[in-house]
Order: structure tokens, then sequence, then C-alpha cells
């Protein structure tokens, strides 16, 4: 009788200690839509700094905010949709010579897993680590991304507000180098001045939740 006394109540003590976190726990899918983010890099060469944007971003992060260590998700660029401001720039930067566009539609980054904070707490910046697989001309390397997320819970006035907007948001920035050499990009010598090897990559992502 004791020792069934006992059983009991160590299962009460684990039902109230340790359960807590997985009945909380939910894993939630959040929308990157195109034309709610941005992607820009800047080439800064001795000669000339070039700036280039992007609003067609696209993709999808399933978001457990009580433990974001377990994210995961893709985000992707189109490449031809990459601007810089002239035409006939665009039109060499999606050649075979440069980015490839026909060939390698999307630059894509694959989020392998997030640290540096356990969770995000509504409506406060909490600064990450995110690991990824960053893929550009048809290259794949493994990456790791200093990033700001924000977790901004919508009431129902702030979605009429945000155009009908059905869902919380995920905002997340992040900065990061990109070495053209090392995914298959060559800067031929004779514009070595005017682009450089090492471009700096701004995102900004807005990320939408489904409804529960």
């Amino acid at each position: 009788m004791k020792a069934k006394a006992i059983s009991m109540g160590l299962a009460l003590a684990a039902a109230i200690l340790f359960p807590t976190h997985v009945a909380l726990a939910e894993v939630r899918t959040f929308e990157v839509r195109a034309g709610t983010s941005r992607v820009s890099f800047v080439s800064d060469a001795p000669l000339e700094t070039l700036n280039g944007v992007s609003s067609q971003v696209s993709g999808e992060l399933r978001v457990d905010t009580s433990d974001v260590s377990t994210a995961r998700g893709t985000v992707e660029v189109a490449t031809a949709s990459l601007r810089t401001g002239n035409d006939l720039r665009d039109e060499h930067l999606r050649s075979d010579t440069w980015l490839d566009a026909a060939h390698h539609p999307a630059i894509r980054f694959e989020l392998l897993g997030v640290s540096g904070a356990r969770e995000l707490a509504p409506n406060r910046t909490t600064n990450v680590q995110v690991r990824g697989r960053f893929t550009l001309h048809g290259v794949s390397k493994e990456v790791t991304v200093q990033a700001q997320v924000k977790l901004m819970p919508l009431t129902a006035a702030m979605r009429a507000q945000a155009g009908g907007v059905n869902g919380d948001v995920i905002r997340i920035h992040a900065t990061f180098p990109v070495r053209l050499t090392d995914f298959g990009v060559s800067v031929p010598s004779i514009v070595q001045l005017k682009v450089s090897n090492e471009i700096a990559v701004e995102v900004s992502l807005t990320a939408v939740a489904r409804p529960r």
C-alpha cells in the first residue's frame, strides 16, 4: 500500500513538473509571402558600389516559439528578380556567365537549426544564431548567421490594419557576407575594380502564421 502511494505520488509530481512544456509545445507554420519581405545586397568595389534588391521572397518556416532550436524551413528568392537599377547590368547578372538564372532559378536558404535563445517572447527582439544551408548558383554551403527575431501576436484590430493578415507574425533580420568564388561565380579581371568578390547580403523577412 505504501509502495502504491509512493508510486502515485511520483506520477503526480511528474505530471505537474515535466509535461508542462510538452503540453504547451506547438509547432506552427509561418509563411513568407512574395512582396512582404526583402533581400538586398551590396558590392563595394574600389571604383563602384553596386546595390541590388528583390522582394520576390517566399518560403515556409515551422517554429515552436517555446523551443526555437527545433525550427526548420526554407526561404528562397527568384534569381531573375534581382534588380540593380540598370537593365543591362541586370541582364548580365542573370546570364550564364554570372548567376545563370536559367539553370539556377532560385537562391535558397534551408534552416537547419537555431541557437542562442530558448524561446521567442512576444513583442521582444531576440538575438539568435541561425544555422543553415545556403545555395547560390547551384552550389550549397552550410553557414551560420547572426539574426534578430521578433514575434508579434496580432489583435483583430491590428490584423485589419495589416490588410487582413490572419495570424501572428515573425519578423527576421540578418546580414551576412557571401564570397562569389565560393559558389562557383568568378569575377572577370576586367571588372574586378567594379564588382567585389565579397557581397554583403541583408535579409528582412516577414512570416505570417497560418491560422490554428
